[in-house]
């Protein structure tokens, strides 16, 4: 667990990025590192007073079975079933953990989740609202398979995924990340009928419980890539996929200001 912080005070900012499955302890220092310096380069969206790297389903060093099995329950909750995620409790209870001085009220918090940690996020800020209604919530979802975002949740949640590329690097339409293809946004919808003494039948609706906002970013590579800053993961133009990554992220948060 790697963290920075900076003292908490009301109205400020608290960034958790988490990692998803088996990750090694490192795998996203840099993603950090990056969001602490965009947030801080917004500026108008409050001080960042604190960051951390948490892993809500183990790191590399537990077994990968028994973290699978967690994140594939946690995917499949109902929206009446969040308090029991797994990685969601856990998440919650780091936040704040070991800090006499740590008051929560009136806190952004900026969320970030790669994989499983993803799902992991949004069960965390919903907890979070849930215990604090003074704090905000933005949650990123960054390869993440797919879960119901609860409705106060989806217009501050964004899901980013790896663009579609054919070998001579046009995009397509599925993404090479199968991971962000897992799971479902869907869910069963019914509307007002024509007539009222024929009921309408439900319709499936396959992004019920989608995010607000999805992005695709151009990486090179697939699920693992996302955070890669050297070669040979630079486009073109010299961005790496943390840049790419980090850009899409950038560019969601300052709608906010």
């Amino acid at each position: 667990m790697r963290n920075d912080s900076n003292g908490i005070g009301k109205n400020e900012i608290e960034l958790y990025v988490m990692a998803g499955l088996a990750t090694a302890p490192l795998f996203m220092e840099r993603l950090r590192h990056a969001l602490v310096h965009t947030i801080d380069e917004i500026g108008s969206l409050g001080r960042l007073a604190h960051s951390e790297l948490l892993f809500p389903y183990g790191d590399w060093s537990r077994r990968s079975i028994p973290q699978l099995w967690e994140i594939r329950a946690d995917m499949r909750l109902r929206l009446d079933r969040i308090e029991a995620s797994i990685g969601g409790k856990r998440a919650l209870g780091s936040i704040g953990s070991g800090r006499a001085e740590f008051d929560g009220s009136g806190t952004t918090y900026v969320m970030v989740g790669h994989s499983g940690g993803g799902v992991a996020a949004v069960h965390a800020a919903y907890l979070l609202l849930a215990r604090d209604e003074t704090a905000t919530c933005f949650v990123i979802m960054i390869g993440s398979p797919r879960c119901r975002i609860p409705e106060r949740l989806r217009p501050k949640t964004l899901s980013i995924s790896a663009s579609g590329r054919s070998k001579d690097g046009s995009r397509t339409g599925k993404s090479p990340d199968f991971i962000s293809r897992l799971g479902s946004f869907g869910g069963w919808s019914t509307g007002e009928a024509a007539n009222r003494n024929r009921p309408r039948m439900p319709s499936w609706r396959k992004d019920k419980y989608a995010p607000s906002s999805m992005m695709s970013v151009p990486i090179i590579g697939g699920h693992a890539d996302y955070f890669r800053d050297s070669a040979p993961y630079l486009n073109s133009g010299g961005m790496s996929n943390l840049d790419l990554t980090v850009e899409a992220i950038r560019s969601w948060l300052i709608q906010w200001n």
